[in-house]
């Protein structure tokens, strides 16, 4: 079977909710769009807004899919998120989260690195 790239993000994105629901985050959204933003996954845990972006691979070849995530990619993470606490009209606390899905055959891997993307001054 032959699986396209949007079909490894679609599946790593439902892997990564429910290791967040496992976790105790309760899932507000997942590709929420607002214009040309979008985010993967919005999440709540203890009162905080966890704004997740999910990437995947099929196979982990000379980076790990957290490490495609350059400054512009940031940017556009950032500005999202902002227009999400815009629209809702949000007072908590937010962090921008990562979940690294590589998938091997039918096996994969998941690392989630929480607070890994901030704006810079």
């Amino acid at each position: 079977m032959i699986t396209t790239t949007l079909d490894t993000g679609a599946r790593a994105e439902k892997i990564a909710v429910e290791f967040l629901r496992q976790q105790g985050f309760t899932i507000r959204h997942t590709n929420w769009r607002t214009g040309h933003k979008e985010l993967d996954i919005v999440a709540e845990k203890d009162g905080r807004l966890h704004v997740v972006e999910v990437r995947s691979l099929n196979s982990s070849y000379f980076q790990q899919p957290y490490q495609s995530i350059d400054r512009q990619k940031q940017r556009r993470l950032i500005a999202a998120a902002h227009a999400y606490i815009v629209r809702y009209n949000l007072t908590m606390e937010v962090q921008l989260d990562v979940v690294s899905v590589v998938f091997s055959g039918d096996a994969h891997t998941l690392d989630y690195f929480p607070n890994a993307i901030y704006p810079r001054g």
